[in-house]
């Protein structure tokens, strides 16, 4: 079949108008081809041409698959298959190719060519690009996503919030009638009586404990959101200078890149960062010299992501889903003291700013915790961390001389001004 025009394939006693219909087809938005039986196109008109960029010279003759991504091919052979047997195909929606091997979304629906015995000559289909349906399609799958999260994390925080509300009062009544027992068996320390009533209050603070921090936990879910500029290397120099006033007989060198900023809730962020800063200073205590470094790195899906590394116990990669999860540690209380709300906490608040988190580490070899903010709220002012670690100048540190060596390491930065956030690198060693 070698027509090129509807012309040529409409039956003489269709009951239209030949010319009238070609008109209909030439002024169409939409691209309609016909095709012979074995998938060789016989008609382009200018919507298809602007659809696929094709001429109708460079289109009639050749096989329809050019039209289809390789993966697709095999769908014409179906539909030519159903074409036969008298079926028509409405709104298919699948991916067609165009000249410049772009491929994008169609919906296409394929009917028969009749000759006026009524046999089947070939097939006539029509195809619209649906790129923008598609994209309103996603939008609104992601807003209804959101709001059924949204929703989900609200009831959640408010059963959290009230149930450790109201377990309150009972652990304040448990805790005043363990203090009465052990006031009443005071004349026999060393009793069971005694011993009973002091294990009932130790439990009874335990539990007094969880609630506290699952209600801190809620109140960050709850907590009202204020951005700003920070700059988190400000806040990082800060929090590192309370933990070495905290104890000063602590041997721990910061690397803190400079000029980090980003747009976040100053006090929400804050407490990200103390949990994060702590938990370094705290899981490598057991070292007699340590190393925590803040800075940023890339990531995939976000232009910058926020890193705080230590080389202290690390942990087991095969649970580090259980890291950011309310009350579960890796460690024991007795050898890392800590509530198990700290990283939840973090999870809860770097959420609410739109980035999300997550932590590499190995068994005695370090952790590092990662978290993105907000893309378009986030302002990368410094290059990589790694580059910008403590230059030259720092020598008048003292002891860091040695620190001072890596200078050049801060020049290598891909950005022109991390050259400079290499010197103010903090490196500090207890006073």
């Amino acid at each position: 079949m070698t027509q090129t025009s509807i012309q040529g394939i409409l039956p003489s006693n269709s009951g239209i108008s030949a010319q009238l219909l070609a008109a209909l087809v030439r002024s169409s938005d939409d691209a309609i081809v016909a095709t012979s039986l074995d998938g060789v196109i016989a008609s382009w008109n200018p919507g298809a041409m602007r659809l696929y960029g094709y001429t109708s010279d460079e289109a009639i003759g050749q096989p329809v698959t050019m039209l289809c991504p390789a993966e697709r091919r095999g769908e014409i052979a179906d539909i030519l298959a159903k074409i036969r047997n008298g079926e028509r195909i409405s709104h298919y929606e699948t991916a067609r190719q165009r000249k410049d091997s772009t491929i994008f979304p169609v919906s296409v629906s394929v009917s028969c060519i009749n000759d006026e015995f009524g046999n089947t000559i070939g097939a006539a289909s029509i195809a619209r690009d649906i790129t923008e349906q598609n994209q309103a399609r996603k939008v609104e799958a992601l807003a209804r996503g959101s709001e059924n999260v949204e929703r989900s994390n609200k009831k959640l925080t408010d059963f959290t919030y009230l149930i450790s509300h109201d377990l309150r009062s009972p652990l304040r009544a448990l805790s005043y009638y363990s203090t009465l027992l052990t006031e009443e068996y005071a004349d026999d320390p060393g009793g069971s009586g005694c011993a009973y009533a002091e294990r009932i209050a130790t439990v009874s603070d335990q539990m007094s404990t969880v609630v506290e921090n699952m209600l801190r936990l809620s109140q960050f879910a709850r907590a009202n959101m204020y951005l700003q500029t920070v700059d988190l290397s400000a806040e990082v120099d800060d929090i590192a200078s309370d933990l070495q006033r905290e104890e000063p007989d602590r041997d721990v060198q910061f690397v803190i890149q400079r000029q980090v900023q980003v747009q976040a809730d100053p006090a929400l962020i804050r407490t990200v960062l103390q949990y994060l800063v702590g938990n370094a200073w705290k899981f490598s205590s057991h070292r007699d010299t340590a190393l925590i470094e803040f800075g940023t790195t890339s990531a995939a899906g976000a232009p910058v992501c926020y890193y705080v590394r230590d080389d202290g116990a690390g942990f087991d990669p095969l649970y580090s889903s259980k890291l950011f999860q309310p009350l579960q540690r890796l460690h024991s209380t007795t050898e890392f003291p800590g509530a198990g709300i700290g990283l939840a906490s973090v999870k809860q608040i770097v959420e609410r700013h739109g980035g999300h988190v997550w932590a590499e580490g190995k068994v005695g070899a370090g952790a590092t915790m990662f978290f993105t903010l907000n893309a378009e709220e986030a302002d990368r002012a410094a290059g990589p961390a790694g580059p910008a670690g403590p230059a030259g100048p720092a020598g008048p540190a003292g002891e860091v001389g040695a620190a001072g060596a890596t200078g050049a390491a801060g020049e290598a930065g891909p950005a022109g001004p991390a050259g400079e956030a290499g010197p103010a690198a903090l490196s500090r060693h207890p006073r």
